[in-house]
């Protein structure tokens, strides 16, 4: 079988495709249903909805066929996502493009297909909803009229999909600075608690909070002082490994979760004091920050209680003379200090 061609705008497709986080998902009976609508109203013993993805194609629903995804070079939807127009295939064994197709040859044994474009309200064909049989046949303008409208409804529920999403992403990040808010970050605390009591292992969070941001909104003013916090979140991006957790809890508080690496010693808080006032410096702010971290040997009670202790020692760090590190491994009872106002 001869790979369909790629579309021109592949990696723009791709891009949307995946903007749905839909890939590889458990079932959904919105889906399910309308591939069983579809295979029961045109009479035929398979349906699939399929998302034509990189290297494969992978099925969101499917109704009659027992593999949940295959070779994109396999794929009759490779072919059907080329055109917004029906891809109809009468006798897959006549059709010089699909008659040495595993997917004809072998198991299931498709001898009929047809296929109509997913394609969203960008215009980007994603996949298809496709009916297939193991007996040449036809169908005719009725059907695929009738297909064509069930396929509308994939596209419609997929689009809800993708709104909704965004809706939760927005309930669980900072406006302003685009990281995760403080109802982000206590969830992430409490399941990262919950995993330590399961398998062990150590904990490590910081709670930081800005010196001089005051003094900058009193003198530069507001949009100013929001400047610095996206500039801090930034920083604090940058220098944190991706699997870490960095939130935004309000003001100019912040809180990290440290997934991984050895942080035992308090090395990534002071990582962080010091990447944010060498950038407050360039950026001619006088501002610095404070940070609470704690290492937690065993589970904390909760994420609250977690929090309360690196703010506590953020305070003292405070009242040490602002812009340092004051860290605690609990336990051992360890308290490690660096850094100095300047």
């Amino acid at each position: 079988m001869p790979p369909a061609p790629i579309p021109d705008n592949e990696q723009e497709r791709l891009t949307a495709l995946r903007s749905y986080e839909i890939l590889d998902t458990s079932c959904e009976s919105a889906y399910d249903n309308i591939a069983k609508l579809a295979a029961q109203i045109l009479g035929c013993p398979m349906a699939t909805v399929s998302l034509v993805d990189a290297d494969r194609q992978w099925f969101k629903a499917r109704h009659g066929l027992p593999v949940t995804e295959t070779p994109r070079d396999h794929a009759f939807c490779a072919y059907t996502i080329l055109s917004d127009e029906p891809l109809i295939v009468p006798d897959a064994m006549c059709d010089p493009r699909f008659v040495d197709s595993p997917l004809v040859t072998l198991d299931p044994g498709i001898r009929f297909y047809a296929g109509i474009p997913l394609v969203n309200r960008d215009g980007f064909a994603l996949g298809a909803l496709c009916v297939q049989d193991c007996q040449p046949r036809t169908i005719d303008e009725a059907q695929v009229e009738v297909l064509a409208t069930l396929t509308q409804a994939v596209v419609a529920t997929m689009e809800l999909r993708r709104l909704m999403r965004q809706v939760e992403l927005l309930a669980v990040t900072d406006t302003l600075t685009g990281l995760a808010n403080r109802s982000a970050f206590l969830n992430a605390l409490q399941k990262a608690i919950a995993a330590q009591r399961r398998s062990g292992g150590r904990l490590a969070i910081a709670f930081l909070d800005l010196d001089g941001l005051k003094h900058v909104n009193d003198t530069e003013g507001h949009e100013a002082g929001d400047r610095v916090l996206r500039e801090v979140a930034a920083v604090l991006v940058s220098t944190l490994r991706q699997e870490d957790v960095v939130a935004r809890l309000g003001g100019d508080e912040f809180a990290m979760i440290f997934v991984s690496g050895d942080v035992h010693d308090g090395a990534a808080g002071e990582r962080l004091r010091v990447a944010i006032q060498r950038r407050m410096r360039a950026c001619g702010k006088p501002v610095t920050a404070s940070v609470g971290s704690a290492c937690f040997f065993a589970a904390p009670a909760d994420a609250a209680a977690a929090l309360a202790e690196v703010d506590r020692l953020m305070y003292q760090a405070k009242a040490a003379g602002k812009n340092r590190m004051i860290h605690r491994d609990l336990a051992p009872d360890v308290v490690c200090e660096a850094g100095a106002a300047t």
